[in-house]
């Protein structure tokens, strides 16, 4: 992990440490990426196979049972940010950051704009819709209340703003934030979020009023301001 990497995780991990746990009481979600493999030469990448969403029951947590194997597309470069349970535990959120396409006779990602969204109320658990939201989305946060979630995408450049209602997910808006942003998290009063914007090394503060997300990259946060403080 390089610097930008570790100093955006040691503040988002922070922030997220100082709210409740963004998951339901009794599932988790496990993300599978069947193209991408490591041997001798390191990563691999090969055509599009079996991807999977496993979601797993740990109510015995010696003993987790899976509830579904559901055959959506994922990738390594996304986890664990990019699989979210809403406070409730009734909608797990999934969100695809890159697809693989053949370039000769090989392969290379690009990246993809899917959200997932799994009824986790049904027996067993089902995709209910797919929606459309930034390129690359690489990581998501939901809302305490669980009526928002905001989603970071690194090709995008943007955070794509996402409201809730009931199983009704919908992509209402997106904030420019002119730099790649790697990942996102709601602070518990619900007001603010802050976004890694990891190759410049620095945090991004958003406001937050109901759906209306703003940026101001004045009020950006570096490694130097994290020092001083």
């Amino acid at each position: 992990m390089n610097l930008h990497s570790a100093f955006c995780a040691t503040w988002l991990a922070g922030l997220v440490a100082s709210g409740p746990a963004m998951a339901g009481t009794n599932d988790i979600l496990i993300g599978l990426d069947s193209k991408i493999t490591y041997g001798p030469d390191g990563q691999m990448n090969g055509a599009p196979g079996p991807d999977a969403v496993l979601v797993v029951d740990i109510s015995n947590p010696a003993k987790p049972r899976i509830r579904a194997s559901l055959p959506l597309a994922n990738s390594l470069l996304g986890p664990p940010t990019n699989l979210q349970i809403t406070p409730d535990g009734t909608l797990g959120l999934v969100a695809n950051s890159v697809v693989h396409v053949q370039e000769g006779s090989s392969w290379k990602t690009v990246p993809d704009d899917k959200l997932y969204v799994i009824d986790l109320t049904a027996d067993p658990p089902k995709l209910i819709d797919t929606v459309t939201v930034g390129r690359q989305p690489s990581g998501l946060s939901i809302s305490k209340k669980g009526d928002l979630a905001l989603i970071a995408n690194r090709d995008g450049k943007r955070v794509s703003v996402v409201s809730i209602q009931g199983s009704t997910v919908k992509a209402v808006g997106e904030v420019p934030v002119e730099q790649q942003a790697a990942a996102v998290v709601i602070a518990p009063d619900g007001k603010r979020a802050f976004v890694c914007l990891n190759l410049v090394n620095k945090i991004g503060v958003l406001a937050i009023d109901g759906q209306n997300v703003t940026y101001d990259k004045s009020m950006d946060i570096s490694d130097q301001t994290a020092r001083a403080g």
